[in-house]
């Protein structure tokens, strides 16, 4: 009986790295299994999204992954590490994840990419987090994908030209000293994985309107903090504005964000202009509302 070759019947994606370390034919083990993970973890960004465009976003994203052994799997070659995955469930999305991918590198290799969505976002960071361990292992990072009845494999290399890119897109755009900001605390943690700067610890703010940040906080503070987690705070800090991720505040003070009295404040500031609301806080509600009929 003929062996099996999952190259004939199942998208196969090549995660190679070359060059660099990699040329003694032998990599940090470590290094090369939070690059597979990374790869994993893009492709399912990428397949969430996509189920999202097909009204399928409750289902789960799992795309049978698996690592090949033997002559066609993990293997080193000279001057590289490579690693062969088979897609063998829900393919048809695997595959265009996968593809996403690959085009995601090319555009940033080309420096024509524009991030169109959170999952597009995430992939980026996940590159960037990539782009660390090569430039300690001196490697270059290639992936390439397989199908069925294709003529030729799709591949993208995330080399210099590319890794600068991708880096420029999770710079800051621009920030402000002494900015305020209040809303719930939420989700404390040792350290985020991309930042970087590891230094203290960091938090989630919730504003009222939806908005997200990202809130970084001096290890002294931590006690504080802890204090009023899940409370409505107001932190002031340095807040950084970038392209592909949410904001950051790196926090100066954090205090309890005081109940507003919105009465009072509307009687502070009626004297401003009383012909626009002669009736009152209570009229200009009603008129607000359409409820003034």
């Amino acid at each position: 009986m003929p062996k099996h070759n999952a190259a004939l019947d199942e998208p196969i994606l090549i995660v190679k790295l070359q060059r660099g370390l990699a040329e003694r034919q032998r990599l940090p083990l470590d290094h090369v299994l939070r690059v597979l993970e990374e790869v994993r973890q893009m492709v399912a960004d990428a397949g969430r999204d996509i189920h999202r465009n097909m009204g399928l976003e409750h289902q789960t994203v799992e795309f049978g992954l698996e690592l090949l052994a033997g002559t066609s799997g993990v293997l080193f070659r000279k001057g590289s590490v490579q690693a062969q995955i088979a897609v063998t469930s829900n393919i048809q999305a695997g595959v265009h994840a996968a593809h996403h991918i690959v085009e995601t590198i090319k555009s940033l290799e080309n420096r024509r990419y524009t991030p169109k969505g959170e999952a597009d976002r995430t992939i980026v960071r996940r590159l960037n987090r990539i782009a660390k361990i090569q430039e300690t292992d001196k490697t270059e990072l290639q992936i390439t994908l397989r199908t069925p009845g294709a003529k030729r494999p799709t591949a993208a290399i995330f080399g210099e030209a590319a890794i600068a890119t991708a880096i420029s897109l999770q710079a800051p755009v621009f920030q402000m000293q002494d900015t305020a900001i209040s809303g719930k605390l939420y989700e404390l943690k040792a350290d985020v994985a991309d930042e970087e700067e590891q230094k203290g610890f960091w938090g989630e703010l919730r504003r009222d309107n939806g908005e997200t940040w990202r809130v970084q906080f001096p290890q002294e503070k931590r006690r504080e903090v802890a204090a009023l987690f899940s409370e409505q705070v107001q932190i002031t800090g340095t807040a950084k504005y970038y392209r592909i991720a949410t904001p950051k505040l790196i926090a100066k003070t954090i205090t309890p964000d005081t109940e507003r009295d919105y009465e009072s404040a509307f009687d502070e500031l009626y004297g401003s202009d009383r012909k626009a609301f002669p009736e009152g806080f209570a009229q200009a509600l009603l008129e607000m509302r359409g409820d003034d009929e």
